[in-house]
């Protein structure tokens, strides 16, 4: 997906995805889409949104992740991460390891 944010063009498909969640309908438990966190070139971190329409509440988006509670961080609290993704995100700051 393509969009312009505050004058940059950005392209999901070139950007890094660092970590997904995935949605499923609040009612029937049906898979209604995918959430990433992405890092673009520029190093904006962004949240591109696909839906499959099985909620029509939530909708195709992508928007740079940086207020309220739409940060890298509180978004990095819904996802279940693999060894690579965990790496990645300590490397970016964004996530420390406790043991």
């Amino acid at each position: 997906m393509k969009r312009t944010i505050n004058g940059k063009l950005y392209n999901s498909e070139k950007c890094e995805v660092l970590a997904s969640h995935a949605h499923y309908h609040y009612c029937n438990g049906n898979y209604s889409g995918t959430s990433y966190l992405l890092l673009a070139s520029d190093g904006t971190y962004l949240i591109h949104t696909d839906s499959n329409g099985q909620d029509c509440y939530m909708r195709d988006n992508l928007f740079v992740a940086d207020c309220g509670n739409v940060t890298p961080q509180a978004f990095l609290e819904r996802c279940t991460l693999d060894e690579n993704e965990e790496k990645r995100l300590v490397e970016l700051g964004l996530l420390t390891i406790v043991e």
